[in-house]
């Protein structure tokens, strides 16, 4: 019996070792290794319809046009090393996509490529298959390429051996890149693209027998310029696909409205990172990609480690409060991977994300690696970005290891969410009907629109990197239709045309900065709505995963830049103090202490920003009237000559056992139509001087048996 069972529990030990999945395995491709990768670049001949060619009035051509079928005769464009480097040198790349991937992994990821260029007849292709599709005019050209003499390359990587990442007879990787189709007819729009499985399947023949394309690989339509010279382009977006996962990883400017996975945040975010594509702001990676792929540099302990404030030694950087004050130096984040995430207290419920804050120093042109806000290479208009500490928040997708689903969670699409030292704001959007904006910038198009910068709103504005509701007036539901990306920012009368959506040079902690409860951006968490919107209608719910709530805490971050360029930071959770005047809004909750230094100014008012889906029956808007709780064992301390003012509605809540103190020469204002409710159990303490004042029909409201203590 006891063999038996012995024999039993060994046969089954496999099958669970087996059941685990390792997000830094890779989706559909290994994370890790050296690779040759077969990019198909096809050119289409418009022999049968030549209105249909959409690179026909192209004003930059660097690919050029094919007059005559071939493979690598002609129409060859002369930058492909640009793109991806044959052989791998460490440090040496030219390539931006070998090079992007190497700068990322520490050289873990060694990618390299050859190419085919095919020029094809559109007659060809209309004679043979039964659509023009992008999958069926890649079947063709490999048709054309086996009846023309077979398997052969630019740079005569003719062996398919060197392209094979395991023992199958189907290459590992191969992209197919169109010069010129349209989803109209090809399927594929320029800029566009798909990866993954099985997208199509052909059979290339060779001297050393036949082999099947297809097992993985990606499909996408480049159009006739140079898009090589992009490191953010379409083809890292679908290539990064096969390594962080499908449609439901898009996140860092690669996200669109056109897949259904849950998304925590209602509108579109940008950002920067691998997942990115032509939305993104900086090229490189960022940490939690990193930390998702286990890519860490050679001589750090650990996948999330920084060094500490003297620079000789490593410190594990993945912390909470449960680790008390902290003290970290960090050190050119592309370069030696050192970055800091800082698991944020409260999350209102144990099925709410964990939510985190990353921060990395990215040297921003002194690097020298691929860091530099997208498209700052290629135009002139477009701002190089800043050096210094560049944050995002992190919600959810915290499982790297266990059940695939666990791993491969598909419902928090798009779940960073850039961290500007801007901070975050209301915008108005102005239409412009008589004037028409050309962003002579990159090729955005023609828009009749600015976003005008108005007031502070740290806990529910918006930062320029994420796209922006503007509902009119009878809209009752936010739809896709009134969400809109920042091409043109008005500040202070200033407009600023260089597409701040993609990011600017005000996004880094560029100098001596400290941000906590009372700043603008806080250390507090970001608000989660989840939800899909694939067409103008959204798809909303209660989910309990919603975390409505910011909820104060004393963590502080102080950043403090070095003549070294690493940059000291200073992370506590005990600092109460309300420093800087502030807007606060939403629904907002003091579990812990909070202490309005002298002569600030403290604001509750109505929060103006879109942040639920629907319009709200009191306000009238996309946002609830705003409510400060105290909670139960909390402190909240006006001290003298401080001002807290509610206006709009606002109300405060001190619950059982709070403490709400307004000291001497203090002043509370309760303004129209707001509502201060002291609960029983809970102490309202004025001091002799202190001041509550009401204005119209403020409210002060003291439950049967509370006093006021003075």
């Amino acid at each position: 019996m006891g063999k038996r069972l012995l024999v039993l529990i060994l046969a089954i030990c496999p099958l669970l070792a087996a059941a685990q999945s390792h997000s830094w395995d890779g989706r559909n491709i290994p994370s890790r290794g050296k690779f040759r990768i077969l990019n198909i670049l096809i050119n289409i001949i418009y022999d049968v319809h030549p209105e249909k060619d959409p690179c026909r009035n192209e004003e930059v051509i660097r690919w050029p046009e094919a007059t005559k079928e071939g493979v690598n005769s002609s129409s060859v464009p002369n930058f492909l090393l640009q793109f991806m480097d044959t052989s791998y040198i460490p440090g040496k790349n030219k390539g931006a996509i070998t090079r992007l991937y190497g700068e990322s992994s520490f050289d873990m990821l060694q990618l390299t490529a050859d190419y085919m260029v095919i020029n094809l007849k559109e007659s060809r292709i209309l004679n043979e298959a039964e659509s023009f599709s992008y999958n069926l005019i890649a079947e063709i050209a490999i048709d054309y390429v086996n009846a023309t003499g077979g398997f052969r390359t630019l740079y005569r990587h003719n062996n398919p051996k060197e392209y094979i990442w395991d023992k199958s007879e189907r290459f590992g990787y191969t992209q197919v890149l169109f010069r010129n189709i349209t989803a109209a007819y090809g399927g594929i729009n320029r800029g566009s693209g798909f990866s993954g499985k099985n997208l199509w399947e052909a059979t290339l023949k060779t001297k050393y027998g036949d082999y099947i394309l297809g097992a993985n690989g990606t499909m996408q339509c480049v159009g006739a310029g140079d898009f090589f010279s992009n490191p953010s382009s379409i083809i890292k977006h679908e290539l990064s696909h096969s390594l962080f996962g499908g449609n439901s990883f898009h996140a860092s400017g690669g996200n669109h409205r056109g897949s259904s996975e849950l998304m925590p945040f209602l509108s579109v975010q940008k950002g920067y990172g691998l997942m990115g594509a032509s939305e993104s702001g900086l090229v490189s990676c960022n940490g939690y990609e990193r930390w998702r792929m286990h890519w860490k540099h050679p001589d750090a302990p650990d996948y999330i480690c920084a060094r500490n404030a003297d620079n000789s030694g490593f410190l594990r950087s993945d912390i909470s409060r449960e680790n008390g004050a902290q003290t970290f130096l960090l050190r050119d984040f592309v370069t030696y991977g050192d970055a800091v995430r800082i698991r944020l207290p409260y999350k209102g419920n144990d099925k709410a994300s964990n939510q985190y804050i990353w921060l990395e120093n990215h040297q921003v042109g002194y690097n020298g690696k691929l860091d530099y806000l997208q498209y700052s290479n290629l135009y002139d208009c477009r701002p190089k970005g800043t050096a210094g500490i560049y944050a995002y928040y992190q919600v959810g997708r915290d499982v790297l290891e266990g059940r695939e689903q666990d791993v491969w969670n598909p419902d928090e699409r798009d779940n960073l969410r850039i961290i500007s030292a801007e901070g975050y704001y209301n915008f108005n959007l102005r239409f412009t009907p008589d004037t028409v904006y050309r962003i002579n910038c990159v090729n955005y198009s023609n828009h009749n629109y600015v976003m005008v910068r108005k007031a502070a709103n740290p806990f529910n504005g918006y930062n320029d990197q994420e796209n922006m509701f503007f509902p009119e007036e009878g809209d009752n539901r936010l739809g896709k239709s009134s969400e809109l990306s920042m091409w043109r920012k008005v500040v202070n009368g200033r407009a600023d045309n260089a597409l701040p959506s993609l990011g600017d040079n005000l996004d880094a902690f560029s100098k001596h900065t400290k941000i906590g409860m009372s700043t603008n951006p806080s250390t507090c968490n970001t608000r989660t709505y989840y939800n899909f919107m694939a067409g103008w209608g959204s798809n909303y719910e209660e989910n309990p995963r919603n975390l409505r709530t910011t909820f104060l805490s004393g963590l502080s971050i102080e950043m403090i830049p070095q003549k070294d360029r690493n940059i000291l930071v200073r992370i506590r959770w005990d600092d109460y103090d309300i420093t800087d005047d502030a807007n606060w809004t939403g629904n907002i909750a003091l579990k812990e202490k909070a202490f309005l230094q002298p002569r600030r100014h403290l604001l509750l008012t109505q929060n103006l920003t879109p942040e639920q889906p629907y319009r709200d029956s009191v306000t009238g808007l996309f946002a609830r009237p705003t409510l400060l709780t105290c909670e139960a064992g909390s402190e909240f301390v006006l001290q003298s000559h401080s001002t807290m003012e509610m206006e709009k509605g606002s109300r405060v809540l001190l619950k059982s056992g709070s403490r709400f103190e307004i000291a001497e020469k203090a002043l509370l204002k309760i303004g129209k139509d707001c509502v201060f409710e002291v609960e029983p159990g809970a102490q309202l303490i004025v001091h002799q001087n202190g001041k509550i004042k009401n204005i119209s029909n403020g409210k002060l409201l003291l439950h049967k048996g509370v006093k006021i203590f003075k």
